[in-house]
């Protein structure tokens, strides 16, 4: 029964064509996919604390602000100006570990060569040992060699948070403020002579289906059906949270998927997020007040 319900949980999020063996490959997905680590949950912690501003009454202050780990230059625009893989959530992700981990590395010395080790040989990365002149130079070898899984926490961290769209609209909304007073003339190939992003109409395939999915084939406002079975005419329709005349960018932290008349209704000038991410359902709490916990 249990794998039963995995089936359905995951045909009910397929497109309406989908094939027999789409539908396996994604129900062996779910079923055997590896759990987080917990430096990625632990991250992803913190940077939900960044996001939402409550970082430093839970961590302290380490001196970095929003846009420090942003980083407004043309590395970002690239990233914010059409939808890629690696997004703006996986890049500030990246920027807050590096900074955490070289300042480990500059305050510890032996504890950071064990933590360092720990987290290359749990990812898998390839490492070379080589001999080392002194501590130091040990340490710097060995930060060189943790971009490759810092990235990997990047995108643990990335699927971890990307469900919670009112955290996303939270980002897109601080991201639309950090790069308000970036110059269109510095950047013109991605944004407009009024300094707000250009736009642009491919939505990838990928893209498509992630917002599918994560919506659970349904308008992330209304809540009605996209999959095609129940209303063959509703089509859905990709959407800017932020919208682009607001400041938003086209990277798909910033995307959600809405039906067309939800779409049409909340215009160009709404910052709203959809707030539905699971299928929801009613209980009745007096059912349970029989039972009795020892």
């Amino acid at each position: 029964m249990p794998f039963l319900r995995l089936i359905i949980a995951v045909v009910v999020r397929m497109p309406l064509r989908a094939s027999a063996s789409t539908i396996c490959k994604e129900v062996l997905k779910l079923a055997f996919t590896r759990p987080h680590s917990n430096e990625a949950l632990s991250t992803a912690d913190a940077i939900r604390c960044r996001i939402t501003g409550a970082y430093e009454e839970k961590y302290g202050p380490d001196g970095y602000c929003f846009e420090d780990l942003l980083g407004v230059d043309i590395d970002l625009f690239e990233i914010a100006y059409k939808p890629g893989k690696w997004t703006l959530l996986h890049r500030f992700t990246l920027s807050h570990l590096w900074e955490q981990w070289n300042y480990h590395r500059r305050k510890s010395g032996e504890e950071f060569i064990g933590d360092a080790h720990r987290l290359i040989f749990h990812y898998g990365t390839p490492f070379s040992i080589r001999i080392y002149p002194d501590l130091s130079a040990h340490k710097d070898h060995l930060f060189d060699q943790l971009l490759q899984p810092l990235k990997q926490i990047s995108h643990e961290v990335f699927c971890i948070l990307f469900s919670d769209k009112e955290l996303m609209r939270t980002f897109s909304i601080k991201v639309s403020e950090a790069i308000a007073d970036a110059c269109p003339s510095e950047y013109p190939n991605h944004l407009e002579a009024t300094g707000v992003m250009k736009r642009t109409s491919f939505w990838p395939t990928w893209l498509r289906e992630a917002l599918f999915y994560r919506e659970n084939g349904r308008c992330a406002k209304c809540s009605s059906s996209l999959t095609g079975v129940f209303d063959p005419t509703l089509k859905p329709q990709v959407d800017h949270i932020v919208p682009i005349s607001n400041g938003g960018t086209t990277d798909p932290t910033n995307l959600q998927y809405l039906c067309e008349p939800c779409n049409k209704k909340k215009g160009n000038r709404s910052n709203e997020a959809g707030g539905f991410i699971y299928v929801p359902w009613q209980y009745s709490p007096s059912k349970f007040s029989r039972i009795r916990i020892d």
